[in-house]
């Protein structure tokens, strides 16, 4: 076989400008010239387009394939063990993207939540939902040893009780908006009665409250706890969930 790059394109499935972008990067670089000047694709350079298209179907960029192809950097076999580890953690990645976007997707198809007023905090769920898996992975790791916790966090592992946190933590939000703005005291029992749903749902939040005033914990784990929050509604969320765990400790130990 040896034929122009034209030809060559329509053979092989691609274009042109493709042909010409691998040979300008040094990728496929045709060695033979016709008579008048045009490089000439053979057997040779078809093969190594296979093998380009094998390799980009594996994973590997442009470079990559050079660099392997040129040097065989790495045996077959590593390649695609090393291939597969990367492509297991992108597809854990995508997962865990899609399951944000499936938790925010399921708030704005309740009836009675407004895309309007949920768009207000949607960066807050969304950041919520993202340092999720993150922040309960610190958790596990500091209490490993309290069996009793680490039960706790499992809760937050059921589909079904993290559906219902999270409608309880929007209207959280909802209603701490509500008594930033009013300051009366109905906005206010509506926060604390909310906060007792959420309660009931995941008995371990006070515990883990509890870390965030921890300096070693903080220092550790800053970067995972440093979730986006306007500091109005942050400072709010803190005060009554600190205020409403401390009475709920006076009334056990007065009981």
């Amino acid at each position: 076989m040896e034929v122009t790059i034209g030809p060559f394109a329509k053979m092989a499935g691609t274009t042109v400008r493709t042909l010409r972008y691998y040979d300008k990067i040094g990728l496929l670089c045709p060695k033979k010239y016709n008579d008048n000047g045009n490089k000439i694709y053979t057997a040779a350079e078809w093969e190594q387009f296979q093998q380009i298209n094998i390799y980009k179907h594996l994973g590997l960029s442009l470079s990559e394939i050079k660099e392997q192809m040129k040097n065989e950097r790495l045996k077959n076999r590593e390649l695609l063990l090393m291939q597969k580890q990367l492509i297991l953690k992108k597809q854990e990645e995508l997962t865990e993207i899609l399951d944000v976007i499936t938790r925010m997707e399921r708030l704005y198809n309740i009836e009675d939540i407004s895309d309007e007023d949920l768009d207000e905090f949607a960066f807050i769920m969304l950041d919520l939902f993202r340092r999720e898996k993150a922040q309960i992975q610190s958790f596990e790791k500091h209490f490993n040893e309290d069996e009793q916790l680490i039960q706790q966090l499992n809760l937050l592992k059921d589909p079904e009780i993290k559906k219902k946190m999270d409608r309880e933590i929007w209207n959280l939000l909802q209603a701490i908006k509500n008594s930033i703005q009013f300051k009366d005291s109905k906005s206010k029992k509506k926060v604390q009665e909310i906060l007792t749903e959420m309660d009931g749902l995941f008995p371990g939040t006070a515990t883990f409250l509890n870390m965030t005033d921890d300096d070693t914990f903080l220092t550790e784990h800053f970067h995972e706890f440093n979730n986006y929050f306007p500091e109005d509604i942050a400072n709010y969320i803190y005060k009554e969930m600190k205020a409403y765990y401390e009475e709920k400790k006076d009334k056990k130990e007065e009981g």
